[in-house]
């Protein structure tokens, strides 16, 4: 008697792409890493591939779009759990947040990533929309706390994300440069320092 075999959705399929495409880019770079490869880790065909994503190109986007979102859609999960602005800065580094997204924690595939798309002129443009999207969170929950602390901001909101973010960028890249200096609660101590510098000038 045969045994039915139940075929994974499309949706599972995409995320054990992901997931292989992810380890295989450690690896072997994205550059160096070839569709065999990331189908191999899966355990799935160039077919599958292929009809979910069209080339390796088009993986490595989807990727990008997915943590991206996912990112966004967790940092509106803190914002909903925190009493303010202050402590869904505290949440961003806690064991709170879930890091789900395609390409996880991982310093050197982030830069990986940032670095891939800036070198594939036409995937430049969705790079500045995610960039887009991480300021205007930012800048919104600049101008809530400003709010609540009854003060002016020091500088325009969207100036004052472009700095939050810039930070939170020399951090990635120092951590990938020496492995191991960063302190978590680093970003976040730091951002709420500036905060009640911020508040007390206003005093």
């Amino acid at each position: 008697m045969s045994r039915s075999r139940t075929r994974p959705s499309r949706e599972d399929t995409r995320e054990r792409l992901f997931a292989a495409a992810a380890t295989v880019f450690v690896r072997f770079g994205i550059a160096g890493a070839s569709v065999e490869d990331i189908c191999l880790e899966a355990g799935l065909t160039r077919g599958a591939l292929y009809s979910n994503f069209g080339n390796k190109d088009a993986l490595v986007m989807a990727m990008i779009d997915e943590h991206v979102d996912r990112s966004l859609d967790e940092m509106a999960r803190l914002i909903d759990l925190a009493g303010s602005p202050a402590e869904w800065v505290e949440l961003i580094e806690s064991p709170e947040r879930r890091r789900e997204g395609p390409l996880g924690p991982d310093p050197v595939l982030h830069m990986e990533f940032t670095l891939y798309a800036l070198r594939n002129p036409e995937n430049r443009p969705r790079l500045a929309e995610h960039h887009r999207r991480w300021r205007e969170v930012i800048a919104a929950m600049v101008t809530e706390d400003s709010k609540r602390l009854g003060v002016e901001p020091p500088m325009p909101p969207d100036v004052a994300a472009e700095m939050i973010l810039a930070m939170d960028n020399g951090y990635l890249l120092a951590e990938m440069i020496d492995p191991g200096t960063y302190v978590p609660g680093t970003f976040s101590r730091n951002v709420l320092a500036l905060r009640q510098m911020w508040a007390a000038e206003r005093r």
